[in-house]
């Protein structure tokens, strides 16, 4: 039924084509860049094709360095929150940021259009151009992706004119947060641009800190117009508390969000660094090629307070008690991607031709070790009045491990345009190596081969100008070996995936409004969830689908007044399973969600001043796999205010920042393997940048 509704659907739209041709007698709208609002024309790193996001079929939304500024944020994880379809997701330990998107969660990012792992890195904004997310599978492109879809992170390169601005923020709990950006034309053809940050805060949790810094180098060579050399890197360092939220059960729903339930010692360091080349060449207007290069290294050293099994004795009298075990964990994680690709422009007939074909070689290699105290050994803490300075010292390896995947890849795709017509067709076949090891019991040294042909298949009409419908058809796998081992030791099966997609895409006014509407079906197999029974392993459950619908209407009123809202129904659930029930709905997959930021710009005597409001909107989730925790509905204010003068000595830009105006209580994320998060109350900061040089 729901697919007979997407097969008829259609509507309205998105951003105008930078790179779109246009006949001589058509009006040609140019905005500047505080009008275009909150849009991006083109993708090119997430679709691997300058065509315009308008003539994709299938859904395209980029947060621009716009966006990010007027919001004053300053994590990934703020940046994303007014994506349509889009759910936070508090990473292990509360050491990153990680994401849901149309109710499924996204293990792997992009960074450059290169595949990284989420577990490990800590992704910092300060670098950061744009954030393009691409709905539905990716595997057709990128391999072993969840069938929601994906995040990009395209970074900031040098800029022809010297360039830099320095900044300090000062906040809620004693938050310290300074930046530098700099970009320096180092001759004609080799430009350096270096982004630094350090940010030093508490948290609003018992106990809870971090102190990080982070820098970003990049050098960019171009011999001449046809030809780019880029060489890019990353060294982050981050310390803090290990904070491993609240357990997976009802009761910790009554707890005050700052109780910790561990104790003051829990600690992680999280350290390491990215590197990556790209080299793009231009033949010929017809022929172009890159060759890209990424790898990455990250190790988390963490000593924490893993709730046990149960989570709560309800036995005494007094009260119920937290059980609790100390953990002492190791992880180390390498990453590697090589690219190849070429593209060409051609024309058969009245058909043109944008045509792709590349190769890929990637590994994901995961060390890992943990240690507890002697097995029987617990450590509770009263659930209602905690009373700490208990401890175990974890002295037994449990654990001892590796989890890696090799893959090769080749894939293929033409883009066909006749009159107003354009197809897409595409697909990769993906060859993986795959080991799961365990050195305490010395199994797991054979490697399990597993192959896969993520396809997809897309078709864009344009009757007019100004709206383009759109319908789309893909595939997506992944291979399971980084969540651990069945009850008879062997891997779980791939995740494999299937979604439908159709939509419409305008610009009215000028391309001043470009809304977006997108139906959505998707089913996914072979999803592994901690096994109930003994949370070391994975159980799998048969089959869950997420359908809904995704509006999306960014707007530039009026030169001085922006806005981009977004609205999303979500029904996601599963269909088959031997362990939760069919028509439990998946975790962290609100059914209703909204957002809408707003920002004007005054003028006359205020000029140079603006203000910015923002609401989200985000309905009740399931907090766990079999449904027995709901995470209640919120609604979330953010405001701010920010002026731009000149002191004297060059451009300064001061910003106050609130977040949770109201200081709404709510929970910013639960999960199957990730326990529950509440969200931070009232934040407010100040901050001042100083600008000189060029444009950014």
């Amino acid at each position: 039924m729901f697919r007979t509704i997407i097969a008829t659907g259609a509507a309205l739209a998105a951003p105008t084509a930078a790179f779109a041709q246009v006949d001589s007698d058509d009006e040609i709208v140019v905005l500047g860049t505080r009008e275009q609002g909150y849009r991006a024309t083109v993708a090119p790193q997430t679709n691997k094709s300058d065509t315009p996001i308008k003539e994709t079929p299938y859904s395209v939304q980029v947060v621009t360095r716009e966006l990010i500024r007027d919001r004053g944020i300053t994590t990934i994880g703020e940046a994303l929150r007014y994506v349509p379809g889009f759910s936070p997701q508090v990473g292990f330990g509360a050491t990153n940021d990680r994401f849901y998107i149309r109710g499924f969660i996204t293990p792997y990012n992009l960074k450059n259009g290169l595949r990284r792992s989420a577990y490990a890195p800590d992704e910092q904004l300060q670098n950061v151009e744009q954030v393009e997310v691409l709905k539905g599978s990716a595997s057709a492109l990128y391999g072993r992706f969840e069938p929601g879809g994906v995040v990009n992170f395209v970074t900031k390169k040098p800029l022809d004119e010297p360039f830099a601005e320095v900044s300090a923020l000062y906040g809620s709990f004693d938050q310290l947060r300074l930046t530098g950006d700099v970009s320096v034309p180092l001759s004609g053809t080799v430009g350096l641009r270096v982004n630094v940050s350090h940010d030093d805060r508490d948290g609003f949790r018992d106990f809870t800190f971090s102190r990080d810094t982070f820098i970003a180098p990049v050098i960019q060579w171009k011999p001449s117009d046809a030809t780019s050399v880029t060489l890019e890197g990353e060294y982050a360092r981050k310390r803090g508390y290990f904070d491993r939220g609240f357990a997976n059960d009802p009761l910790f729903l009554e707890a005050p969000r700052e109780r910790q339930f561990g104790e003051a010692d829990a600690r992680y360091t999280n350290r390491g660094g990215v590197a990556s080349l790209f080299v793009d060449h231009r033949f010929s207007d017809a022929l172009s090629g890159r060759v890209a290069f990424g790898y990455s290294d990250f190790t988390k050293d963490s000593y924490y307070y893993a709730f046990g099994f149960p989570p709560v004795s309800r036995a005494a009298a007094a009260g119920p008690k937290v059980n609790r075990r100390t953990s002492q964990a190791y992880d180390r994680q390498t990453d590697l991607t090589a690219q190849a690709e070429l593209y060409a422009r051609f024309t058969t007939g009245a058909v043109e031709h944008k045509a792709l074909v590349g190769v890929e070689y990637g590994y994901d290699h995961w060390r890992f070790d943990v240690r507890n105290p002697p097995f029987g050994v617990n450590i509770p803490i009263d659930f209602d009045n905690p009373v700490y300075g208990q401890r175990a010292d974890p002295t037994v390896l449990v654990s001892d491990g590796a989890w890696n995947s090799d893959s090769t890849a080749v894939y293929a795709q033409d883009e066909m345009e006749l009159g107003n017509w354009r197809l897409l067709v595409g697909g990769r076949y993906d060859w993986n190596e795959l080991r799961n090891r365990d050195y305490l019991a010395s199994t797991g040294e054979e490697a399990t081969k597993r192959g896969a042909f993520s396809p997809r298949a897309g078709l864009t009409w344009t009757p007019a100008r100004a709206l383009s419908l759109y319908g789309s058809w893909a595939r997506s796998f992944r291979a399971q070996v980084d969540v651990g081992r069945l009850r008879d030791g062997s891997l779980p099966k791939p995740l494999i995936g299937e979604s439908w997609e159709v939509g419409a895409k305008a610009e009215l006014f000028g391309g001043r409004l470009t809304p977006t509407f997108a139906l959505f079906d998707i089913t996914r197999r072979n999803a592994a969830v901690s096994d109930p029974v003994d949370f070391d392993l994975v159980i799998q459950i048969g089959k869950s689908r997420s359908r809904g619908i995704e509006v999306e209407v960014p707007a530039a009123l009026t030169p001085q007044w922006r806005l981009i809202a977004n609205y999303t129904y979500l029904d996601a659930k599963i269909l088959e399973d031997s362990f939760a029930a069919p028509g439990a709905r998946l975790v962290n997959a609100p059914r209703h969600s909204a957002s809408l930021w707003t920002t004007y710009d005054f003028a006359g005597s205020l000029k140079g001043a603006s203000a910015g409001f923002g609401v989200q909107h985000i309905g009740s989730r399931a907090g766990n796999t079999d449904n027995s925790i709901l995470l209640p509905a919120y609604t979330r204010v953010d405001a701010n205010l920010a002026y731009a003068f000149d002191a004297g000595f060059g451009p300064l830009r001061a910003q106050l920042n609130i977040l949770n105006l109201f200081d709404k209580f709510y929970y910013d994320s639960g999960g199957a393997f990730i326990p529950l998060y509440p969200g931070a109350p009232r934040t407010v900061t100040a901050s001042l940048s100083y600008r000189f040089g060029g444009s950014r």
